[in-house]
Parts: C-alpha cells; structure tokens; sequence
C-alpha cells in the first residue's frame, strides 16, 4: 500500500486529462463537467441509463477512448438542489472507499462540485479534498495510489482554489507541499493511529452563516464579485454563495429560495437590470431578509426599487470599501 499520495489542482478539461479514473457524480440528471463527460460516452455507443446510478450506488465504465481517462466512476446523490458541503465530502470518502476493488488505479481525477450552482467554490474545494484527503488518511482508496489531480476548467478560478487550499490544508496533521511544483503530499497514518480531522473549514460549512449573492453571470462583473464583494463577505465571517444563470431551472430554483431563506444578508448587484436578479431581490424582501442593493449608476435600476437607497459603487475598490462598511453596520 502506498504510504503517500500527491494532491495537485490544475486548470484544464476534465474530458482530456489523462488519469486512470475519473470520478463523477450522478445527481439523478446530469451538469456540469458531468454532463460533459456523459455526453462523450453516448457519442461511443454507451447507454447513459448504464450511468444514471440510483442515490447511494456506483458503477465503472470503460471509456472507448471517449475521454482522457480509460475508466469513469459514476457515484449516484442527492439531487443537486440539495447536494452541499456535507454531501461533497461524502461524495469524496465515498468515491475512495469504491476505489478499493481497483487497488492498480494511480492516479485520480475530479473537479470541484459546487460553486456553479450557488455553493462558496473555496468552501465546496475545501469540502472535496479535505474528504479526499482525510479519507487517504485513514487508509481507503486504492492500494497503489500515487496522485490525485483536481481539474478547474477556469484558469482564474483555478488559482483562486489553489490559494484556498494552501490556507485550508496547511496546518493539516500529514500534509506537506511538494517541493517542485504545486500541490500536496500526504501521509498515510498508521493503521494504529487514528487519523486526526483535517484542519480545514470544509468540514464545518454547515454551520457558518453565509450571504447570498444576486448579480449578472456576465464576464464584466466576474471581477466585481470575486475583488469587490467577496472580500468584504468573507471579512465579515460568511460564506459567499450565487447560483450561475445558466442552470436557473427546476431544482435550482428552489435552491436559491433556500438559500435565500437561511442567509444572514443578500447582496444583490441590480446593475444590467438582469430580471432574474431583479426575481431574488422581490423574493427576499417577501422573506423579510436583511438586503443590500448595489448599482454602478443609478440610471440603471428598474422599477419600484428606485425608491430604496443603493449603494453605488465607481469601482471595484470603491465597492469593497462601500460594502465592508455597510456589513459592518448589519453586525
């Protein structure tokens, strides 16, 4: 059995990496780099009922050459609506623990789960690997395996998760950087020492009150949210969470009314005068949640909510000044 494994993040195409398996999820429908990598299978011939795996089983699939990596492992969950940090890191021992009966396999490959359909992508990255890792620890996953790659297909989220895993990891009992190149090298324990829980905030999520972000999925505002508002979020002690537009349908909608629900604050960008923004914001003031407008010109804003005070914002510095201090004043 190997006594260390290598956790590295690169930015990349999970569909071309090349590894010995790749894991996936089933959250009964298909999303997401999953939906990505069914899609090939189908155009091979295989069946995607063959992978549409029931909560709580799993199967192997040999790939045809439809992906990078020869052998795809399927693990049915929850719906996604309700697939949070707490189910990420079970995804994560889970996954492992069924990698057993292949004790050849080498090297993994995964994405991060989350962060597109509302999750905080530090928290959801911390949930996935500090799994990953801490069930290593303990002894599960394939007898011969030497590496695990996380695979971001954004190459500016990439290194945002990378410095997120460098502050959640480091102070891990067992893991070390690697000394060329980035990533982790982790030790497995002695099969007569209890592994230690993982240094990570990953596995408290569900206990950390969070925001809610409403804002346009447009590449203009992506600096806006990452440089203007998530910082000042997380300096008030939050979670940072939005759902991306693209999958705002079904189970999706329900998400965010939850979300919405349990949020401390929602901070809502109505620049661009995006409808569905505009549906959160009438959604929350219905719930009676703390919210906070913002706009980058008043001349923007749409209907009845012209009558309530924004906070408007020249640039992005200008904004996280703007909105750490309003923060502070909610407490």
């Amino acid at each position: 059995m190997s006594a260390a494994l290598e956790v590295v993040l690169e930015a990349g195409n999970i569909t071309d990496t090349r590894a010995d398996v790749v894991l996936l999820k089933h959250a009964q429908s298909f999303y997401g780099a999953d939906q990505a990598v069914a899609s090939r299978l189908v155009q091979v011939g295989i069946p995607m009922a063959s992978f549409s795996v029931p909560i709580g089983d799993h199967v192997f699939i040999e790939t045809r050459g439809a992906i990078g990596a020869p052998l795809a492992l399927f693990l049915g969950t929850v719906k996604l609506g309700k697939f949070g940090y707490h189910e990420i890191r079970q995804f994560a021992a889970r996954a492992l623990k069924a990698l057993e009966s292949r004790s050849d396999l080498r090297h993994i490959a995964c994405t991060v789960h989350g962060p597109n359909y509302g999750l905080d992508e530090d928290e959801a990255a911390l949930a996935l690997v500090g799994g990953l890792v801490e069930a290593f620890t303990r002894g599960a996953g394939p007898q011969g395996l030497e590496r695990i790659t996380v695979v971001e297909l954004q190459q500016k989220r990439a290194e945002r998760l990378r410095t997120a895993l460098e502050r959640g990891l480091g102070k891990s009992p067992g893991v070390e950087p690697l000394t060329s190149g980035w990533g982790f090298r982790v030790k497995r324990m002695s099969q007569h020492v209890q592994a230690p829980p993982m240094a990570t905030a990953g596995a408290q999520s569900l206990a950390k009150p969070h925001a809610f972000v409403a804002m346009p999925f447009a590449a203009e505002m992506e600096d806006v949210y990452h440089y203007g508002i998530l910082g000042p979020v997380k300096g008030a002690g939050l979670l940072c969470e939005r759902v991306d537009q693209a999958v705002f349908e079904g189970a999706i909608i329900q998400r965010i009314k939850e979300r919405i629900d349990t949020a401390k604050v929602v901070i809502a960008d109505l620049s661009m005068a995006n409808p569905n923004v505009y549906l959160e914001v009438g959604y929350a003031w219905g719930r009676g949640r703390p919210t906070i407008l913002l706009v980058r010109d008043l001349k923007e804003l749409k209907f009845d909510v012209a009558g309530h005070r924004c906070l408007v914002y020249r640039n992005i510095r200008d904004l996280e000044t703007l909105l750490s201090r309003e923060l502070q004043h909610l407490g």
